[in-house]
């Protein structure tokens, strides 16, 4: 009860200052739109490539069946928004330009768009480093070594369709304010995963075929969060924090602070959630039914 009279206490003192505070926000022009081609082959090397998205406000949109490491289009019409591409012996660099003014409000109709295809033919590791962005990205075939998202506030959604093809070392992500969605994590075949979230809403679903066993760290704050596990999947979740908003759907063995599903066979996925004030729903439900 002490928790909900100090947030509620916090958000009011918060709108307060709001109220009272007025912020001159530059405008940006916008103009006729532009069209840039990507079609970056894979370095010539023996170690996995590196690629790099930078990019602020906007749209991306990624998909596997490029024959090259990365092709599609980028569209904008911010004149100072075209994109630029660096390339070094291992790493291509795709960056939005004048990335400092992605927070502005644009006066107009603001289009940046990236529609981008990612080969799978070779392993690679993939960054994206975003702001108030959305984005829709299909894994599909892509071979990824490391995964890693750093984004503000955005509205994100991850779909690994199919098993990666080999271990991937690591998946970070780091984000804001943000609604985002992981789907078929499982799938990722990751030894270990990272979330790192602020204020917002977030499913993780954890469907897929478990290849190894995997660990997770989520850690995140006054959020709404949804955590999904086949029933059939060796797992168990440790929670820490202080949440003592917690729901349960499906069938779960609890002991404390310790939530496991019904099976203890194969691959153990460990997650350790560390969560203070919001809502944590942990949903056990037969594989992909969603």
């Amino acid at each position: 009860m002490k928790k909900k009279i100090l947030l509620a206490i916090l958000i009011l003192a918060l709108s307060s200052l709001a109220c009272n505070i007025t912020i001159q926000t530059p405008q940006i022009k916008t103009g006729p739109e532009t069209s840039t081609s990507v079609d970056e082959p894979y370095p010539e090397t023996d170690d996995p490539a590196e690629l790099l998205l930078q990019m602020g406000a906007g749209t991306l949109n990624i998909s596997d069946g490029g024959s090259s490491l990365v092709e599609g289009e980028i569209i904008t019409n911010i004149a100072n928004w075209q994109p630029s591409i660096d390339r070094s012996d291992e790493r291509i660099t795709i960056s939005q330009g004048n990335n400092d003014q992605s927070f502005t409000i644009p006066s107009g109709n603001l289009i940046n768009e990236w529609n981008l295809k990612l080969g799978t033919t070779q392993p690679m590791e993939l960054s994206i480093d975003a702001g108030a962005y959305e984005s829709n990205i299909h894994i599909g075939d892509i071979q990824l070594k490391k995964f890693t998202i750093d984004d503000g506030a955005s509205n994100s959604k991850v779909t690994f369709e199919s098993v990666n093809r080999i271990t991937m070392e690591s998946l970070k992500y780091n984000t804001g304010a943000s609604q985002v969605e992981l789907f078929n994590l499982a799938n990722a075949n990751f030894k270990e995963m990272d979330f790192d979230s602020g204020a917002g809403s977030y499913t993780l679903d954890f469907n897929g075929d478990l290849q190894q066993d995997a660990e997770v760290s989520i850690k995140s704050g006054l959020s709404n969060m949804k955590i999904i596990i086949p029933s059939d999947m060796n797992a168990q979740i440790i929670l820490s924090g202080g949440v003592n908003n917690v729901s349960l759907k499906g069938t779960w063995t609890v002991s404390s602070d310790k939530y496991r599903t019904q099976s203890s066979t194969g691959p153990r996925l460990d997650i350790d959630i560390d969560m203070g004030v919001g809502n944590l729903e942990l949903i056990s439900q037969e594989s992909n039914s969603l």
